[in-house]
């Protein structure tokens, strides 16, 4: 089992922790990729004034986006190398032709060269063919030298649209995770709500005991008040 890296990165105006076989750059990378894009869709026209769920979609959107053009990029590098790897065996294939037809030649130019003299002209034609083929087979060996380095440039940049790919999926599967927070937090929230709403109707209940009372209270005081009030009349001579 691999050692798991770990290191802190700064996403969207908090300090996460981010955790993976990948190397502490590679974290780095995918954390300010995604931080990168969070800010721009933030500066998208109404971003702000929807809901934090319909906002979280918008990113996850934006991230899902940004993985499929690079998969089709990627797919069409591919099939550009492929083309290339195909291109260059043609030509490797048709130098074999062309050096073997050339040591052809040269052995018909040593033939020529034994030959009398009467086989001049002959001479001559087997020293302009073997011109041509040298010619022929330079220009085959640039053509390889170009394909080799065509096929080398295609290889490279699929390997980067690898790591971009790479890097927007892991850029995604921190969005979900920063967004399920987010949800939780969101859910607490909510529930912290409504038990403060539930201690407020609580609260209100008891408010309302303690009034009563109080009045039933007051209507006792005021009933004997009213009763010794009447006893002093009584009282009276």
């Amino acid at each position: 089992m691999e050692k798991k890296n770990y290191t802190e990165v700064f996403i969207d105006g908090t300090v996460f922790t981010l955790g993976g076989e990948e190397d502490e750059a590679y974290l780095r990378q995918v954390a300010a990729y995604l931080n990168e894009k969070i800010g721009a869709v933030r500066k998208l026209d109404g971003f702000s004034r929807q809901s934090p769920e319909y906002q979280n979609l918008t990113i996850q959107l934006n991230l899902s986006d940004d993985y499929f053009k690079e998969q089709m990029r990627a797919d069409g590098l591919e099939q550009q190398k492929e083309e290339l790897e195909k291109d260059a065996y043609s030509l490797k294939h048709e130098l074999i032709t062309t050096q073997m037809k050339l040591d052809a030649q040269s052995r018909e130019l040593e033939v020529a060269k034994a030959a009398p003299l009467k086989d001049r002209e002959e001479l001559e034609t087997a020293k302009e063919k073997l011109e041509t083929a040298g010619q022929e087979i330079e220009a085959l060996k640039n053509r390889c030298e170009a394909a080799r380095q065509e096929l080398a440039a295609a290889k490279a940049e699929t390997e980067a649209v690898r790591q971009e790919k790479a890097a927007a999926v892991s850029a995604q599967e921190a969005a979900v995770a920063e967004a399920e927070a987010a949800r939780e937090k969101t859910a607490l929230a909510r529930s912290e709500t409504e038990a403060a709403k539930a201690e407020t109707k609580t609260v209100e209940a008891s408010l309302e005991h303690a009034r009563m009372e109080l009045e039933n209270a007051k209507a006792e005081a005021e009933t004997a008040r009213n009763a010794i009030e009447l006893r002093r009349k009584k009282q009276k001579p």
